[in-house]
């Protein structure tokens, strides 16, 4: 990223807040103590937001195979010092029940067809993690879909029978059973 990029990010950050404070009603304008509490609230929550991205976001890389070394280059520090801040991120061992089946090596690249082949074997998915698919074994077949983007298109994809299961930025995973 180039410091135009980077600046041009910054000062679209800052505007997040300053847009709450004049759309408020009243508008925010800094003339009395308490409405600064409500701006801090507002400033944490939006920093909050950014925080979850940035884990959305190196779950996606990882899940692109992209390495600790990689990201933590990325963010300008070492790779054990990413690993230790960001390897949290996986659903632990004791979240899991006993008879869930959990797929390892799941990349973007690949994630679709693994996806469907527990599908045909009857595996319903449940849940995500960094390079993993989580599934429970049920009587049913099931069919997975992923999309990009914001989740505009939920509406239809729920018309159309597909359950919304989990997302991991950038991608939101669906399914539906197969009758």
């Amino acid at each position: 990223m180039n410091i135009a990029e980077e600046t041009a990010l910054r000062q679209r950050a800052t505007k997040i807040v300053l847009d709450w404070a004049a759309e408020r009603q009243p508008p925010f304008v800094g003339e009395d103590r308490a409405g600064y509490a409500d701006a801090i609230v507002a400033a944490h929550i939006v920093a909050d937001e950014a925080r979850l991205s940035l884990h959305r976001w190196i779950d996606a890389a990882r899940r692109a195979e992209m390495s600790w070394t990689e990201i933590g280059d990325a963010l300008g520090i070492s790779k054990q010092a990413a690993q230790q801040r960001f390897r949290s991120l996986t659903a632990g061992d004791d979240d899991r029940q006993p008879s869930e089946i959990i797929r390892g090596g799941a990349t973007a690249f690949n994630e679709m067809r693994i996806l469907a082949e527990e599908g045909r074997d009857g595996n319903e998915l449940v849940g995500i993690g960094v390079l993993t698919l989580i599934f429970r074994p049920s009587d049913r077949k099931w069919e997975y879909c992923r999309r990009i983007g914001t989740g505009s298109d939920a509406d239809r994809l729920h018309a159309a029978g597909w359950t919304h299961v989990a997302s991991y930025l950038p991608f939101h995973y669906y399914k539906r059973p197969l009758d």
